[in-house]
Order: structure tokens, then C-alpha cells, then sequence
């Protein structure tokens, strides 16, 4: 597949900046619903570093969206400002934003890269990914020429998605003419792991990973 012209604001960016404001969002919402809430439970809680926490939890207090109150037993809580609360509900709006977004760019993606398959003579084809962006291909295959017959991933633990089988090796989906790379984990290392292992499979690689696969910037 040639690069194309890669879009500014991609798919990429998207779903960083979705990740950044869910993880603010999350943590004022605990602030608000619980007020001895620590740094450490907010990290085990939302599955980041403690030192990453803390990074946010700062961010918020310089901002004045949270403030800290000591309490006898020299304990201190964090509660939620007017302001804090104001950003909560802006925050709120934001994601369910970018949450959109992301699910219509990747759809839109996704079906012209399938197209595309089609276009060149490939009717069967394997998804090169198991997480969101390869579940978002197995919803919209149906609108699209070729057929999915499953997906890779050789560290799954998932056995199916939407009925379709996660193989760990491509030998185990027969009939595979084609493969469609979608994922946002270590996309440069999946893609160049498949093409080292089968020189001769088609990757189709949807536009706005252009950018991870070919400049390798995750």
C-alpha cells in the first residue's frame, strides 16, 4: 500500500487526547463521588502508575479543579471546587465527543481500506489486531466486498470477536488472501513482525496508521 496523504489531526491523536481527558474526567468524578480518595487507590483503580496519578492529581490542583483539606489524624482529602466541577461537566461532553469521532473516522478508515482489498482481488481476509479498531472492522465488514474469516494476535486471550475466531498464527485462518492491519498497540512492531513472517501477504494498512507504521512514532 503507498502512504497516501496522512491527515493532521489522525486517528492517533484522537484517541490520546480521548485517553488524556477520560483519566481527568475519571478522577474528578472519584473526587466528587469520594473524597478519601488517595493517589494510589485512583491509580490501582484506573489501571496507571502511581506516579502518573500523581501527575494528574497535580495538574487538577493547579488548575483549582480539586483541593485538599486536612482532617485530625493529620489525614488530608481532596473535594471538588465550583470550577473543579464546571471542568467535570465540560469533560463529560468532550469524551462523549471524542468517543464519537474516533468510532466514525476509524469506521470510515477501516471500510475504504477493505474496499481497497477488494478493488486489488481479495475477497477473504484477516484482521491483524484484536482491540477496539479490530472489533470496529468485524461491525462494518458486512458493508464492505470481502469477508473477514478472523483475527491475529499472538498474545490473545480472546478466543472470538463477533463470532470470528482470534488465531495466534495466521496458519490457523485458512483461506487468508490479505490482511488488514488494525490495532493501536505497538502498531510499527505488529506490522513489521507480520511482514518479516509473511513477505508475501498483502497488509493493508489503514491511512491514519500510515503514520505509526512508516515514522514508528508509538
Amino acid at each position: 500500500m503507498q502512504r497516501g496523504h496522512f491527515m493532521t489531526d489522525s486517528l492517533i491523536q484522537k484517541k490520546k487526547n480521548e485517553g488524556d481527558q477520560e483519566i481527568m474526567l475519571r478522577l474528578l468524578e472519584h473526587v466528587a463521588e469520594d473524597t478519601s480518595v488517595s493517589q494510589a487507590k485512583f491509580a490501582n483503580t484506573v489501571g496507571i502508575a502511581k506516579g502518573l496519578a500523581n501527575a494528574y492529581f497535580n495538574r487538577c490542583l493547579q488548575k483549582g479543579w480539586i483541593k485538599l483539606r486536612q482532617v485530625p489524624r493529620a489525614r488530608y482529602l481532596y473535594y471538588l471546587t465550583p470550577k473543579g466541577f464546571a471542568e467535570k461537566t465540560r469533560l463529560t461532553a468532550q469524551f462523549l465527543s471524542y468517543s464519537y469521532q474516533f468510532y466514525r473516522d476509524a469506521r470510515s478508515d477501516l471500510v475504504a481500506s477493505m474496499a481497497q482489498a477488494a478493488a486489488d482481488g481479495h475477497r477473504r481476509i484477516s484482521v491483524l489486531g484484536d482491540g477496539e479498531l479490530a472489533e470496529i472492522a468485524a461491525v462494518v465488514s458486512g458493508e464492505t466486498p470481502v469477508e473477514v474469516i478472523g483475527f491475529l494476535n499472538g498474545g490473545s486471550n480472546r478466543k472470538r470477536i463477533a463470532n470470528y475466531p482470534v488465531a495466534s498464527d495466521l496458519s490457523e485462518l485458512k483461506g487468508t488472501e490479505a490482511v488488514l492491519l488494525a490495532t493501536l498497540d505497538e502498531t510499527k512492531a505488529v506490522y513489521d513482525a507480520f511482514r518479516d513472517r509473511h513477505p508475501d501477504i498483502e497488509v493493508y494498512v489503514p491511512s491514519q496508521l500510515g503514520p505509526l507504521v512508516w515514522d514508528g512514532t508509538n
